[in-house]
This record gives C-alpha cells, sequence and structure tokens, in this order.
C-alpha cells in the first residue's frame, strides 16, 4: 500500500514538474553577468598593473511550444573595458558587443520546482573595439561583425507560480569572426561567464 501511495504520489509530482509551461503563453527573462580582474607584476623594476570590468545582459522573449520546451528571441549587450600599463602611462581598450539570436530550451524536473535546462542558440553579433595608447597619444578603432552558436547548461528555480530563478557556469561554443584584416574561428569550451536571472510566464 505504501509503495503504491509512494509511486502515485512521485507520477503526480513529475506530472507537475513537467506541466510549468501548460499555461504560459509568452516567457520574458533575461541574464545579466558582472566580472572585474586585477593583476599586479614587477618587471625589470618596472611595477605593471592590468585590470579588466565587463558587464553584459541578455533580455529575451520565448513561446512554449511543449510543457517543457521553450523557443525564442534574445538580445545582448556587453560591455569590457580593460586597462594595463605603468606608473608614467596607462593603456585603455574599450568593447562593446550587440547580438541577436534565437534559441531552443528545454527543461528536465530534478526535484519539485527545480529544473535543469539546456539551452542552443545561434546568433549574429556587431563588436566595436577602441584602443587607446596613452603612452604615445594615439587611438585606434576597429569593428568586427561575428556568428555564434553556444550550448549552455542551467539550473532553473520556479520560486513562485509566474517567476522562474535561472542561472549557468560553463557551456561550449563556435563562432566565427568576420574582422578588417580577415575571418577567424573559435572554438571554445568555458567555465568562466556565470550568469544569472530571472524569467516571467505571461498567460
Amino acid at each position: 500500500m505504501k509503495k503504491t501511495q509512494l509511486s502515485i504520489f512521485f507520477v503526480l509530482m513529475c506530472s507537475a514538474s513537467f506541466a510549468q509551461f501548460d499555461s504560459t503563453a509568452y516567457v520574458l527573462g533575461g541574464l545579466a553577468n558582472y566580472g572585474f580582474t586585477h593583476t599586479k607584476a614587477n618587471i625589470n623594476n618596472d611595477s605593471q598593473q592590468y585590470s579588466t570590468s565587463s558587464f553584459s545582459f541578455s533580455p529575451s522573449i520565448a513561446k512554449p511550444i511543449k510543457s517543457t520546451t521553450l523557443v525564442g528571441l534574445e538580445l545582448g549587450f556587453a560591455l569590457l573595458s580593460g586597462k594595463y600599463g605603468a606608473e608614467d602611462y596607462t593603456n585603455e581598450n574599450l568593447t562593446q558587443s550587440y547580438s541577436l539570436a534565437v534559441f531552443y530550451q528545454r527543461f528536465y524536473p530534478i526535484v519539485n520546482k527545480v529544473y535543469f535546462n539546456w539551452k542552443a542558440s545561434v546568433g549574429a553579433g556587431f563588436n566595436r573595439n577602441k584602443l587607446v595608447f596613452d603612452g604615445v597619444n594615439s587611438t585606434s578603432t576597429s569593428n568586427t561583425m561575428s556568428y555564434e552558436a553556444v550550448a549552455t547548461p542551467g539550473i532553473s528555480w520556479k520560486v513562485m507560480d509566474r517567476m522562474m530563478l535561472n542561472g549557468s557556469v560553463g557551456g561550449v561554443s563556435f563562432g566565427f569572426a568576420d574582422t578588417e584584416s580577415g575571418g577567424t574561428t573559435d572554438l571554445n569550451i568555458f567555465f568562466n561567464r556565470p550568469q544569472f536571472g530571472f524569467s516571467f510566464l505571461l498567460k
């Protein structure tokens, strides 16, 4: 009898977990990331330092095609700033990135209201890079078009009936960058892009 009750409870819990998008028309979400690094070195009695700061934000809108699956559009904005040099000069590197991607996302229940998910996206982006050389008082600007396919695992927690918290750390990406000096391809497995965000489930 107890085994039967436990089996019924398990089936009901899994059914409830899998049905998170059944009454949802659209899912509005967003992921954000911030990072900062700072290093110092002494080379030939010359004190040098290097620091970077980065910020990214990716709002998205998705449509459920199944009770566990979303397809949608994602915009992206990222800002990367780097400074390096010594006491008498500082060079700066500033990169702005804008992107648009389509994605497919699938959810799997772990425990009640907690889900593992994986997300696959393909998109294009525009990057503007500016270099400021303080030592020789010059500036260089370059533009790049990039194309990227990304697969990212993550965890989602349904904290309210119409709200989920989302997080991811690593993933794999393959990209092509079309620069002024030619094209380059890149395959990258990364664990240094922690992202946290939220989703609103709209009826």
